[in-house]
């Protein structure tokens, strides 16, 4: 199905095309592979952001939230 058709995922196309090559996508397992592609850039936005600082200390923060989720 072309992503631009459909008016829900229009706006997400650009993004679910850069992820889609990578994954054999079925109906049994699509759910979870957009999961994990939100997770990917949910982690990039908190990196980029600075919320964990690089330090040991932050890094150790940032895995006990990434554990949590």
């Amino acid at each position: 199905e072309d992503l631009r058709q459909n008016e829900t995922m229009a706006a997400h196309a650009d993004w679910a095309e850069e992820w889609m090559p990578k994954y054999e996508i079925t109906d049994s397992n699509i759910h979870s592979i957009v999961q994990k592609e939100i997770g990917i850039v949910f982690t990039k936005v908190l990196e980029d952001a600075g919320v964990y600082k690089r330090t040991e200390e932050g890094k150790a923060a940032f895995k006990r939230f990434i554990e949590s989720l």
